[in-house]
């Protein structure tokens, strides 16, 4: 399938082969600037206008092409001419956000929500230390250590369920398992873990980062992360796990003790400060700085010179707004950290200080929209 962009340069350079064309095209933009907006019969005109030039200009270059591939591709000229100019209206259409509105946006807080087996979603907020919650045969407790625990309502004993822990954006949370394995969850991340665990594995499913730290067992048994591809196995260890969807890569980071890292068939054995990552089918592993990795357990963004793009991902997440991130200028190289405790307004001083030139919109959705060149 062809890109946007690939569509566009070859739809622009097919309608510019001749000057009354561009001057069509032009006169036609020009147009759009004096108008507020187009009236369905205007952008009728416009397609059949596209559909007549291009359909004329094809049937000079070539006869051998099949009739419906021209109207298919006249029609796609004419809905990209039309989409093109709703989508400058709705860019024209967008307000710049004030420093009140901005100073509003506040970092990540504590929070968490629990998903029961049946779907059923309880936001931790509502379940203060040492305090019960009743939803419907089961007693949820939270107690002093943070550990939630499930019990039958009925008898009091002890309820062995599947649960998740949903971690929304602009929110962080930590926690701690009933092995007393400790896990910090950062923006838009869930961990899928069980009430209870048995004698066997200690087994839980990760999507999003975490930061684990496992708690060594009388009976020694594994504890293992499952990260969408990667699988790791550890006994009593520190590590962080990454595993955003959208990044598209897993990655596994060792700060003390030994892990062992598995994707499809490649297997690694992590010391220190070493970190394993899936790419395509293969596991890649190296020496990092384990403290820009763990940065964001700290309460800093880290920028170490060439994870520009993906660090204003993760801003994206800690605050919950849009990043368009256009990277024209050499700013790739920008190394430094930037406190992770401000608001939105106090942070793109910074970014801006640090010549990430930034501009925030109130977007169509209400959210903030940062475009950083």
């Amino acid at each position: 399938m062809m890109y946007i962009k690939q569509l566009y340069q070859q739809l622009t350079n097919f309608l510019n082969t001749k000057e009354e064309d561009r001057r069509e095209v032009t006169t036609w933009y020009e147009g759009v600037h004096v108008k507020p907006s187009l009236d369905e019969d205007s952008q009728f005109l416009i397609q059949q206008q596209a559909k007549e030039r291009i359909l004329a200009s094809i049937k000079s270059e070539s006869k051998r092409l099949d009739v419906r591939r021209l109207y298919r591709w006249s029609a796609v000229a004419a809905i990209f001419l039309v989409g093109g100019y709703l989508m400058w209206t709705a860019l024209m259409q967008q307000e710049l956000a004030t420093q009140e509105q901005l100073a509003l946006i506040e970092p990540a807080k504590q929070r968490a929500i629990i998903v029961l087996e049946n779907g059923q979603e309880i936001d931790l907020d509502r379940l203060a230390l040492n305090e019960s919650l009743q939803v419907g045969e089961t007693i949820i407790t939270k107690d002093a250590e943070g550990k939630v625990r499930y019990h039958h309502a009925a008898d009091g004993t002890e309820k062995v369920q599947a649960n998740s822990l949903r971690i929304p954006k602009a929110a962080t949370y930590q926690l701690t398992l009933v092995d007393g394995t400790r896990v910090t969850l950062n923006s838009d991340s869930k961990l899928t873990y069980p009430s209870a665990f048995g004698t066997g594995d200690r087994v839980v499913q990760l999507e999003g980062e975490g930061y684990f730290e496992v708690k060594k067992t009388s009976n020694k048994s594994r504890f293992i992360v499952e990260a969408r591809g990667q699988k790791i196995q550890v006994l009593g260890t520190k590590f962080n796990v990454k595993s955003y969807p959208e990044d598209k890569k897993e990655q596994t980071t060792l700060e003390e003790g030994s892990v062992e890292v598995s994707f499809a068939s490649n297997t690694a054995v992590l010391k220190p400060n070493q970190q394993a990552t899936s790419v395509g089918q293969h596991l890649e592993t190296k020496i990092v700085d384990i403290d820009d990795v763990l940065s964001w357990t700290r309460g800093q963004f880290s920028f170490d010179g060439t994870n520009t793009a993906e660090v204003l991902q993760e801003i994206a997440r800690w605050y919950d707004i849009d990043i368009v991130y256009e990277g024209k200028n050499s700013v790739g190289q920008y190394i430094g950290k930037i406190p992770r405790n401000l608001s939105l307004d106090r942070l793109i001083e910074l970014l801006n200080y640090a010549e990430l030139e930034t501009k925030a919109f109130i977007g169509n959705n209400k959210k903030i929209n940062l475009i950083i060149t």
